[in-house]
């Protein structure tokens, strides 16, 4: 059904928002978001590297958490670089990798825990065994 066959009252069940504070949202409304961006450099190359191992070990920090992936795709590029897209209950995780540079770029968001993101991070720079990495976190 298009927008012209629409009666006045089935248009007032939907909301056109402008802006944020349009959302009138309750003062003590508490919006628990995260969102982390985190490169890693000198990474195990070996473990960036194939799309079926990173597969494995993402899982498996996942299942600590007690995520279970809803939708996931990992794909390898050739001849080398994996890019990996996961959505799980209150998590959204994306990486990408570069293992000729030994670098690796994650991109985070959570809707529930701050801490579980957090962690989630640091099980990732251990597993990769990264040596130096840059994380940057924003409350949204």
């Amino acid at each position: 059904m298009n927008d012209a066959n629409k009666t006045g009252k089935e248009m007032k069940s939907y909301r056109t928002v402008r802006s944020i504070k349009s959302l009138k949202l309750k003062k003590d409304a508490k919006i628990n978001r995260i969102h982390v961006l985190l490169d890693l450099y000198e990474c195990d190359d070996k473990a960036i590297g194939k799309a079926s191992l990173l597969e494995q070990r993402v899982k498996k920090i996942f299942a600590q958490f007690e995520l279970e992936p809803k939708i996931q795709t990992f794909y390898q590029f050739q001849p080398f670089g994996v890019t990996a897209i996961i959505c799980a209950d209150g998590l959204q995780f994306t990486i990408h990798t570069w293992p000729e540079y030994k670098s690796a770029a994650i991109d985070l968001y959570s809707f529930n825990s701050r801490r579980t993101a957090t962690q989630i991070c640091d099980q990732l720079k251990t597993m990769f065994k990264s040596a130096e990495y840059e994380m940057k976190v924003r409350r949204r």
